[in-house]
């Protein structure tokens, strides 16, 4: 049951898992779970009161603050979906026989990639879903209005490089002269 979004289909097709087969019955499982688990987590952070405020704004004018903290609640849920999803599907493929890893390649979300350019999606992800989180829990409605300051303990945002990863952040191809 999703919160803000349309529907369960509009977080699969912003998710690119729209194409999911349905005999792929593990990973619907983990996909509805996931979706529960983006529900429970509204409800945890903001509270139940501030939710169902939030779900008053459903067609409010388009462009006006109701609308603008509605979009933004709608847009956290489906990141809140793919953030569970980084965790969960991978392992869930990993775990299983058959096909499996080629359905594992087939999943938008999940494409076999390094571990820490997971780790960085994922770290990116929940730095969003922090920010959206704070103006959603806002008492009053009104956008741009900071009510906290946070301050930078000097702790780098920074994954180490795993052993065979590249110190540079990516791949460098050399352009060799032709003879």
């Amino acid at each position: 049951m999703v919160l803000f979004a349309e529907s369960t289909d509009w977080i699969k097709a912003r998710l690119r898992l729209s194409n999911v087969p349905d005999d792929a019955e593990d990973t619907i499982v983990i996909i509805d779970d996931s979706i529960e688990r983006a529900r429970l987590a509204f409800y945890r952070r903001l509270g139940i009161q501030r939710v169902e405020k939030l779900q008053t704004f459903v067609g409010s004018t388009v462009g006006s603050e109701h609308e603008i903290l509605y979009s933004l609640a709608a847009q956290t849920e489906a990141k809140l979906v793919q953030a569970e999803l980084l965790t969960r599907l991978p392992h869930a493929f990993m775990d299983g026989s058959g096909n499996i890893f080629k359905r594992w390649n087939e999943e938008a979300p999940v494409r076999e990639r390094p571990r820490n350019e997971r780790e960085r999606e994922l770290l990116t992800l929940k730095n969003d879903i922090e920010q959206d989180m704070q103006m959603l829990a806002g008492e009053d409605e009104s956008l741009g209005e900071e009510s906290e300051i946070h301050i930078y303990d000097g702790t780098p945002d920074f994954i180490p490089p795993l052993p065979g990863d590249s110190l540079f952040g990516g791949s460098r191809l050399r352009n060799f002269p032709e003879d």
